[in-house]
């Protein structure tokens, strides 16, 4: 009789790997703290450190924001040739013709700047914005060739 032992011993550990990495990525899109020394003899001290906040420390808190992109038409309307703007600089689909596209960026900081331009049709245009691990909440829509939200909360 044959046991499978080693293999249900490959398989748990894989799947534990796998469990922990994913639990590792939804876990880095918290917001960030930075601890600031406000004494004037030893600089600047950057520490998420408990045991070193005390009386001289100032904790400033790093939002995170990700931002949602959602371009539509109705039926039998379709659009095409579309920018938008990403961390990474500009996102451009040419020569696609679709009647829904729709994406999600992040992490940014507070002061980016969401832009959607449509050069071919007019289809309705939604940015929605979340805070943190807030939900998304719909910041503007527009039916028409350009709609633009700067974060600012």
């Amino acid at each position: 009789m044959k046991t499978h032992f080693p293999k249900q011993i490959i398989l748990n550990s894989t799947l534990m790997i796998i469990s922990v990495l994913t639990i590792f990525v939804f876990s880095s899109c918290n917001k960030e703290e930075i601890v600031i020394n406000n004494d004037k003899k030893s600089g600047i001290d950057i520490s998420d450190d408990e045991n070193n906040k005390n009386d001289n420390n100032t904790t400033v808190v790093i939002d995170n924001y990700y931002f949602k992109y959602v371009i539509s038409a109705t039926y039998p309307y379709i659009f095409s040739n579309w920018s938008v703007a990403t961390p990474e600089g500009n996102y451009t689909k040419n020569n696609y013709q679709t009647r829904r596209w729709e994406e999600t960026y992040g992490p940014v900081k507070r002061g980016f700047k969401c832009e959607v331009q449509v050069k071919n049709g007019q289809p309705t245009i939604s940015i929605y914005v979340s805070k943190n691990q807030e939900p998304f909440t719909l910041k503007t829509t527009v039916d028409g060739y350009y709609a633009s939200y700067t974060i600012d909360f």
